[in-house]
């Protein structure tokens, strides 16, 4: 039986490569962005996340056409502000995309996923859940992610639906590219710290995101998963 995948912030960078990784694997995805690509391997929806009015119209919209069998939140808004100077209408922003948008992807298509026991849910974190300069705000929700990810494994795990968490490191996506050329010496001697000593791709974070998608992950939940090179390593807590 075919599964059908739902990846949000489906148009760009991560998220691209998870839906085309995850529709040359086998299964049917529907992606949902804030524009609409010129084309796209699967249903397409248009709609701004941090909306809530519209995205609960677009969840029930995609309820009701399609099977969701599998969630990847992977939308995500990052506003850099330094500790002093957080501000109440970006950590809004922030918190209304990269949490309360989960929750609610993740709610609207449980219904499905318990009545037939088997579902997979997959949570885009970041390495700034660790610590980075300026992302104090960014780094509070997407921290949140995990809390809520091994509660909801907890809750799930007996119906057969799994939750996870992989956190990128720092990938070679256009947002990234912009904020960091690669021939710029303060990029340099960011990758330079680096075990890897590069940055990563993102079909190396989209595999990550097929395996714990897949039927092979059925035994594996509540997990958060550093796809960094190494980046990680020196900072993860004992």
């Amino acid at each position: 039986m075919a599964r059908t995948a739902l990846v949000t912030g489906a148009t760009r960078g991560i998220g691209a490569a998870i839906a085309r990784n995850l529709a040359a694997s086998g299964l049917e995805v529907v992606g949902i962005a804030r524009n609409t690509p010129a084309w796209f391997d699967g249903a397409f929806y248009e709609c701004d996340l941090h909306d809530a009015a519209q995205r609960a119209a677009t969840f029930a919209a995609i309820a009701d056409r399609h099977g969701i069998d599998i969630v990847i939140n992977n939308v995500g808004a990052a506003r850099i502000e330094p500790t002093g100077s957080i501000t109440k209408d970006a950590l809004d922003e922030m918190w209304s995309v990269n949490v309360e948008a989960t929750i609610e992807a993740i709610q609207a298509f449980l219904p499905r996923m318990r009545q037939q026991s088997w579902g997979r849910i997959v949570n885009i974190a970041s390495g700034a859940i660790l610590g980075k300069p300026g992302r104090g705000g960014y780094s509070a929700t997407k921290a949140a992610l995990i809390g809520l990810s091994r509660t909801m494994a907890i809750d799930l795990a007996a119906f057969g639906i799994t939750v996870n968490v992989v956190s990128p490191g720092q990938i070679r996506t256009e947002l990234f590219l912009a904020n960091n050329p690669l021939d710029d010496p303060r990029t340099k001697a960011n990758l330079s710290s680096i075990p890897s000593r590069r940055v990563g791709e993102p079909d190396e974070v989209a595999s990550a995101v097929v395996f714990f998608a897949s039927e092979a992950a059925s035994y594996v939940t509540g997990q958060l998963l550093y796809v960094c090179g190494g980046l990680t390593v020196g900072k993860m807590p004992n």
